[in-house]
């Protein structure tokens, strides 16, 4: 019995000599320790998850588990805690992303039996890191950012240090623009409200709502007899909420207006913060006739800046309906070649500058743009780069504050890195 004894614990002892040979301790952080196997296993999961291992060392990746480990434990020491369900929503979005890399999912299976990792290791690999990185920024915000300051005097210090380095600004216009939107005419306006008064007239005769939405309501839902179903507050634009909510059961509103046109509603049933109600609408949009009448206008604008009769200026004043840049003399910005608003840029650059457009139309807005004057490639001022240099100096001053308190996190947890 003894020798048995003393046999088995022999076996025991080789099993675990072997097992130190095969999978030894490559770090320990505090409690924690780190195996090799578990650093081959991190490398094949971000080969696994597109990153091109040839560019990784090792030794990097290794440093990047033990800073991690340091993360966790101390978000576990102050109890942080993190939307679970949101980050496993975005570990499956990202595998499906990994999947449609690949031409069909056979091929995905074949790559990761390659690596020896199965779908549902490469899933808890990305709610790992999802985690991990939400725990990181929190830790981070608390002790990091939350801390560090820019002051404006270190903003044109840097400025002034660098701005011969910095990238020239390239050739930019300042570049106009007048826009009108094509709205309903007063005329088109009244013919649907007389139409609508005309409805409300039936209604109050005694006709059915629901028979007379079917035959006459511009809404979709006329085919349903005017039934929208149930919605709370919120859900509706605000006219027609307010006379919706204030409709007991079978009553029927007046004539609303919003920026769809002319309503009648009425309400059906009422449960809780909910109602049920159905509605009229005589939509208000512009005509055919009301389209032209507001190209003519556009076009008389073109006209007087091309005759020289009014400045581009004097012309935003009179014409144009967009009020920021209205007050800026149809100013929009200042631009260069590739920062133009993409769906006009071309037609804006085949201008001369000085020149104005033609009418250009897009989703019931007219435009008219011109390069009214031409700024020569520069240097970038400060208040122009001011953002990005701020945002340089804060992820330096970050990236170092971070390393400070990595280490002394280093220090309080006692760190060993033997690999």
């Amino acid at each position: 019995m003894k020798k048995l004894a003393l046999i088995i614990i022999v076996i025991i002892s080789i099993t675990l000599l072997k097992a130190e040979l095969l999978d030894k301790i490559i770090a320990k952080v505090g409690t924690d320790i780190i195996l090799q196997s578990d650093l081959e296993k991190q490398i094949l999961q971000m080969r696994s998850a597109g990153v091109d291992i040839s560019t990784v060392e090792p030794i990097n990746v290794l440093r990047d588990m033990v800073e991690e480990k340091l993360l966790i434990q101390k978000a576990q020491e102050l109890n942080l805690q993190v939307d679970a369900a949101r980050i496993r929503s975005y570990a499956e979005r990202y595998l499906q992303q990994t999947k449609a890399g690949y031409p069909s999912e056979a091929a995905f299976n074949a790559d990761l039996a390659r690596m020896q990792v199965t779908q549902q290791e490469l899933l808890d690999y990305y709610i790992e890191q999802i985690t991990n990185n939400a725990l990181t920024e929190m830790l981070i915000e608390r002790y990091i950012s939350s801390k560090v300051r820019v002051e404006d005097d270190e903003l044109r210090s840097f400025y002034e240090a660098s701005k011969d380095t910095l990238a020239v600004k390239p050739v930019t216009w300042k570049v106009g623009m007048i826009m009108r939107e094509i709205a309903a005419s007063d005329d088109s306006d009244n013919q649907q409200l007389t139409a609508m008064r005309e409805i409300k007239a039936r209604l109050d005769n005694g006709e059915d709502f629901a028979a007379v939405a079917t035959a006459t309501s511009e809404c979709p839902s006329a085919a349903r007899g005017g039934d929208l179903g149930f919605f709370g507050r919120g859900v509706m634009v605000q006219p027609f909420e307010q006379a919706a909510f204030s409709l007991g059961v079978g009553q029927i509103s007046d004539i609303i207006r919003t920026q769809y046109g002319y309503h009648i509603i009425k309400v059906e049933e009422i449960r809780g913060d909910e109602i049920r109600a159905r509605h009229i609408l005589k939509l208000v949009s512009p005509t055919a006739a009301d389209s032209g009448a507001a190209r003519r206008m556009m076009e008389m604008a073109r006209m007087q800046y091309v005759n020289g009769s009014k400045t581009f200026a004097e012309l935003a004043e009179l014409y144009s309906q967009e009020e920021e840049s209205k007050a800026l003399g149809g100013v929009i910005g200042e631009f260069s070649a590739e920062e133009l608003p993409e769906l006009f840029a071309n037609t804006i650059m085949l201008q001369p500058v000085g020149q104005i457009s033609e009418v250009l139309e897009n989703e019931g807005m007219l435009y008219l743009f011109a390069r009214l004057e031409e700024v020569p490639q520069r240097l970038f001022e400060f208040e122009e780069v001011r953002q990005q240099v701020y945002d340089y100096l804060f992820n330096q001053k970050q990236i170092e504050a971070y390393g400070v308190w990595i280490e002394q996190l280093m220090n309080e947890a006692y760190v060993q890195i033997t690999p």
